[in-house]
């Protein structure tokens, strides 16, 4: 029996799918819904990713719609295994934007990641104390945030690069993100510390992008570049809020831009010495 659910990248993704193979066939909703004994309204909800479907059901309407790729199905079917798949991060929907609940949820079953910041540390990488001076800015969470449970929430997401088959992290961070003095000197003694210990992690990578290169490809803004198994999403950010890019030609496109910084970057290990050397100085 289909669930009802709040719509996730994999429900929209799963159902942006099975609209284009209905469409293929030139069957209209209404042709559609009458062919799978369903109604047009359940079926359009599975299309806009407002309703999940179980595998049984779901191999019922393929196998009418007719697609016998193997491949295809597969993907389809490991959509809407984890399009509702529900997470430790749900205990915290008080505190966070559907935006960042979905980010979360694909960031915990990421095989990669790509993630270019212009002005702080990417999230993984955050010492306690710096993640607690940033969320106490308020500045993504309205003027009174919750720090406590937005620093608990940063510190639970980074065990996701210490599991059993971690995701790999390609981190590029400004070298003023490096300098910006979040929680003043001694926190940020910390979170340079914090950033060589992680650049060591076999499932790490981090490069940072010095002042010297003048002009660059990420001059727009921030993003991260998530993939699993089963999809690809960007996520933009600027200073109030982020949007995902799934459209495959929109990722591809941030993903040109990535590799052009990690080309001018430095390497990961004249990074790591940058960093020490920020640290000696402090």
């Amino acid at each position: 029996m289909e669930n009802a659910q709040r719509p996730t990248m994999r429900s929209r993704k799963l159902g942006q799918r099975l609209r284009a193979i209905r469409e293929d066939r030139g069957l209209t909703l209404q042709k559609a819904a009458r062919l799978l004994n369903r109604t047009p309204s359940s079926l359009s909800k599975l299309e806009t990713g407002k309703r999940g479907i179980r595998r049984p059901a779901l191999e019922n309407m393929l196998d009418r719609y007719g697609l016998t790729d193997l491949d295809e199905r597969e993907c389809l079917f490991g959509l809407a295994k984890d399009s509702g798949k529900k997470g430790w991060w749900l205990r915290y929907e008080s505190n966070l934007s559907s935006t960042t609940l979905d980010y979360i949820s694909v960031e915990a079953e990421a095989t990669s990641m790509n993630s270019f910041q212009l002005h702080l540390i990417p999230g993984l990488l955050q010492a306690k104390e710096y993640a607690y001076a940033v969320n106490a800015c308020g500045i993504c969470q309205g003027d009174s945030p919750d720090v406590e449970a937005l620093t608990e929430i940063r510190m639970r997401r980074q065990q996701v690069l210490f599991k059993g088959d971690p995701p790999h992290l390609w981190a590029i961070v400004s070298e003023g993100a490096l300098r910006q003095q979040f929680g003043g000197c001694e926190v940020m003694k910390i979170q340079l510390r914090r950033l060589v210990e992680l650049s060591w992690l076999s499932n790490v990578t981090l490069q940072v992008l010095p002042f010297a290169v003048s002009g660059h490809a990420g001059l727009n803004g921030s993003f991260t570049t998530l993939t699993t198994n089963d999809l690809s999403v960007t996520l933009v950010e600027n200073l109030t809020t982020g949007w995902y890019l799934e459209d495959p030609d929109e990722v591809r496109s941030y993903d040109v831009v990535f590799d052009h910084l990690r080309a001018v970057a430095l390497a990961p290990s004249d990074s790591r010495a940058m960093i020490e050397q920020l640290l000696s100085e402090s």
